[in-house]
């Protein structure tokens, strides 16, 4: 599969689990589902381009700011009318085929969890040291495309992820160790293990969108960056 295939998966995944946390969390309201644009407008989030944000399909071209468009508008385009580029959100686009994917260390037998939603979305709030924004919409999740994966040290979860089937992509999101365990391998273990599952069910793909700490684990495994994606905001009163 080309790099451009794989971006656009995972583009598409990236708006799909937008709009799902904002139909679950928000109400249908808070969805933007267009041709150009897939994504969340939550108005309590206004400004987050993490959650209060909608994604251009791959290849489409970007709308033109309207108010019924959210904060960000997450595109591989160089630009979009009446917004600006925040360089520093700019974030790469990440996919493999799942064939090509790691293998789990033979003989080794890792127990995966299932924990809940809303302890998905609460260590990601303390581990990316934000304001609560996920936890309290991810205790709302309800759909069956969505599953989420942690393991456990001493009884106590400490590295958790959350993926979203988009027809045979497997989306990654929401990844997240405490501080207390990283660097110890334990996304990788986890993400190994999630991912051999995962190709077993007949997936095809996984993709997912890097943070800075995320990149070089993800490069490791096998994931390689097949575009950028520009986050473009609404120019401040100011001029900035």
């Amino acid at each position: 599969m080309d790099d451009s295939e794989l971006a656009g998966r995972s583009a598409a995944n990236f708006g799909e689990m937008l709009a799902t946390v904002a139909r679950c969390g928000a109400g249908p309201s808070a969805v933007v589902r267009r041709t150009d644009a897939v994504g969340a407008s939550l108005a309590a989030l206004a400004g987050n381009p993490w959650f209060d944000a909608a994604v251009v399909p791959a290849g489409a071209v970007p709308p033109a700011d309207d108010p019924q468009l959210p904060s960000c508008l997450w595109t591989f385009a160089d630009r979009v009318g009446g917004r600006v580029e925040d360089p520093a959100i700019a974030t790469p686009a990440m996919g493999l085929e799942l064939d090509e994917a790691p293998r789990p260390p033979s003989g080794r037998t890792v127990e995966v969890l299932s924990p809940s939603c809303a302890l998905v979305g609460a260590m990601n709030d303390r581990s990316y040291g934000s304001e609560p924004a996920l936890g309290p919409l991810a205790a709302r999740l309800d759909d069956d495309r969505i599953r989420t994966h942690g393991l456990a040290v001493d009884g106590r979860p400490v590295c958790v992820a959350m993926t979203l089937a988009l027809d045979d992509d497997l989306g990654i999101h929401y990844v997240a160790t405490e501080a207390d365990h990283r660097r110890r391998g334990l996304a990788t273990l986890l993400l190994t293990e999630v991912m051999d599952r995962a190709r077993a069910d007949g997936m095809r793909t996984a993709t997912l969108q890097a943070s800075p700490d995320g990149r070089p684990v993800y490069r490791h495994m096998g994931f390689r960056e097949v575009g950028v994606l520009h986050g473009f905001v609404r120019p401040r009163p100011d001029g900035g």
